[in-house]
């Protein structure tokens, strides 16, 4: 794999996940009728519920930049530098 297609490859991850941080957003929004259909299975509160979700979206979010737009901004400056 040279470096282009690497550069490719992770400009398609960032774009998919960052799709998936959109549609998390979407369901913080509608985290009130999320809890009502998974109350059962997550036997926690509204308040607990919101939280977890919000620490997941940050934790997705770390783990995007860290591996999915630092290596893509790398990667694309290094070709601009050569």
């Amino acid at each position: 794999m040279n470096l282009s297609q690497l550069k490719e490859f992770l400009w398609q991850c960032t774009k998919l996940n960052f799709f998936f941080l959109l549609l998390f957003s979407i369901v913080m929004l509608l985290s009130e009728q999320v809890y009502m259909i998974h109350e059962r299975f997550y036997g926690g509160t509204l308040v607990e519920f919101k939280r977890d979700l919000y620490l997941i979206i940050g934790l997705y979010k770390m783990i995007w930049i860290f591996f999915n737009l630092i290596p893509y901004w790398v990667i694309r400056n290094m070709e601009k530098a050569a």
